[in-house]
């Protein structure tokens, strides 16, 4: 006999239990962040948010966490992502700079959200650790899952037209260890890349098969239940802060940790690491963006030989995921002298999929 309580969302095939572990999931903006021109290592840089944290579960999803340019004479300047924190209304980042005076400031592409902690529900339907849904007042501030799907994935596959879907998380669960998948937000789809003996570093094909997302789209209000039965909670203000149109985020304290390194080699560019998902997640579904860096096989012929920058995507093996080399960046690693590979040090949050599929 099951217990909890139970809905059905709109246009879904199977029901979700939001008893416990219920949550919104707050977006705190996107942010394109100019590094200092210099060398160094550990540098801070220091990001005002749009909106501050409510000391919830912070969710730093990067579109781009690293950054080469090539600027000739055999020389390139790179920048790393030690790592982030947000606390308050202040993103706070370190950062590696390996640049020449000559170069540009580099930029970093990241989207900062927050998973609040559940909170003592006093009246109405008990939630166990579950968000108060009644006692949300920012209506900017509220994300829920508008879709999921088993795709295959050959070359490139477009995200659905989801409400606010320039800002989506995109959580997915897969199995291959050697084909990564990438999440090229500004072209708003997930790639597979292949080919790294290629002149370009890569180039975008093979197929990962049988990958489970989840969408979680956000500032936006829920609409009521399509048949207009079900459950709405709103605060006092009257507005609509959760509706059974729509599942909410179940977290249930899920992470996985991307631990930082920076490496030369006079090798394979080529790293796998594997770092397994920790706490109460069977199934774990992570968010997808570009932690780090990588480069190709393919040599260049040169004074300095180079080999080709590619941004890093994800490989998934059980309940482990690893950065791997992806998307060509359109220039060149010195890598008898310049690191070759790298990875942004940092935690994020895992959903289940055992929750929703």
């Amino acid at each position: 006999m099951a217990y909890g309580f139970i809905i059905q969302p709109d246009n879904w095939d199977r029901q979700i239990d939001i008893t416990a572990n219920a949550r919104i999931l707050s977006n705190l903006g996107r942010y394109k962040i100019t590094g200092s021109n210099n060398y160094g290592d550990n540098i801070l840089i220091n990001q005002q948010l749009d909106r501050p944290t409510t000391s919830g579960q912070p969710l730093v999803v990067p579109t781009k966490a690293a950054h080469v340019l090539d600027i000739g004479n055999g020389k390139s300047s790179l920048c790393l992502l030690r790592g982030a924190t947000a606390s308050g209304s202040t993103l706070s980042l370190r950062s590696y700079q390996y640049t020449y005076a000559s170069a540009p400031n580099y930029i970093y592409d990241l989207s900062v959200f927050e998973v609040p902690y559940g909170q003592p529900q006093s009246f109405g339907i008990a939630l166990y650790d579950a968000v108060d849904f009644t006692a949300i007042t920012d209506v900017s501030r509220f994300g829920y899952v508008t879709w999921k799907g088993t795709v295959n994935i050959s070359g490139s596959w477009d995200i659905p037209q989801v409400v606010n879907r320039e800002t989506c998380v995109v959580f997915a669960r897969w199995e291959n260890g050697t084909t990564p998948l990438y999440f090229d937000r500004d072209a708003m789809a997930i790639r597979t890349y292949t080919s790294f003996g290629s002149a370009d570093g890569s180039v975008i094909g093979g197929t990962v098969n049988n990958v489970q997302i989840l969408i979680v789209s956000t500032g936006f209000i829920p609409p009521l239940p399509a048949s207009g039965y079900g459950v709405v909670i709103r605060n006092g203000a009257g507005q609509i802060t959760y509706s059974s149109a729509l599942p909410p985020v179940i977290w249930r304290g899920g992470t996985v940790t991307f631990p930082f390194y920076i490496e030369n080699s006079t090798g394979s560019g080529a790293k796998v690491q594997w770092n397994a998902c920790q706490g109460n997640v069977a199934y774990p579904m992570v968010p997808l963006g570009t932690y780090g860096f990588q480069v190709g096989d393919y040599s260049t012929a040169a004074s300095y030989p180079g080999k080709r920058f590619l941004y890093s995507g994800l490989l998934m093996s059980g309940n482990s995921v690893s950065t791997y080399r992806a998307k060509p960046a359109g220039a060149s690693v010195y890598y008898q002298t310049y690191p070759c590979r790298g990875q942004m040090g940092l935690t994020i949050s895992v959903l289940d999929a055992g929750d929703y599929f």
